[in-house]
């Protein structure tokens, strides 16, 4: 299953390269921090502790894509995404980065879920002539939504399943991989979009 995840993942960055909307968007960098993060692990390319510092980067990425796409919320996308890359920051200073935080976690996908919440508000407050399916914001969006309250599902009772019940951890974590590939099928449908 982790090959299908790459090869995905691998044709995201690629057509994100010859999409004028995502290349406008800057979506080839969010893949591209995909590929060094995961496909470096995977391979050896990078240590563990520099995939477990990941989180600030995708969120600062994430400040960036939906501060682009918003006119409405815009410093409150700021706001929260500052506050989510320094709380971030202070749990590595405190925690350092040998494993993965459980709370860098989930201060990146409260985040994404309210990035994404955001512009769902802003397109019924704000609606226009193009449909919401045609529009490349509203795949990532959805991308993004669906992805982050699973890993949260998935994220804060990973240890103490671990401990109490190892066989439903790994049903969850097998859910989460076939999940994480459908959003980022999600993903690729969205650089299909003009809009």
């Amino acid at each position: 299953m982790i090959w299908i995840y790459f090869i995905i993942i691998l044709f995201c960055l690629g057509a994100s390269f010859f999409n004028k909307v995502s290349r406008q968007n800057f979506l080839y960098a969010y893949f591209l921090l995909v590929v060094i993060f995961e496909l470096g692990l995977f391979k050896g390319w990078i240590t563990p502790e520099v995939y477990n510092s990941s989180p600030p980067a995708y969120i600062s990425f994430f400040i960036f894509y939906y501060g682009f796409q918003q006119n409405s919320f815009r410093k409150t996308i700021y706001a929260i995404g500052l506050l989510a890359v320094a709380f971030c920051v202070y749990i590595f200073y405190g925690n350092g980065v040998k494993s993965y935080s459980i709370e860098a976690g989930v201060s990146a996908s409260i985040a994404y879920v309210l990035f994404t919440l955001l512009w769902f508000i802003s397109q019924l407050t704000n609606v226009d002539e193009i449909s919401l399916l045609k529009k490349q914001a509203f795949w990532v969006s959805t991308s993004m939504l669906i992805w982050s309250v699973f890993f949260l599902f998935r994220l804060i009772p990973m240890y103490w399943l671990n401990i109490n019940d190892i066989q439903f951890l790994t049903q969850i974590n097998i859910a989460y991989q076939v999940l994480t590939i459908v959003c980022y099928c999600m993903l690729f449908r969205a650089l299909l979009c003009k809009y």
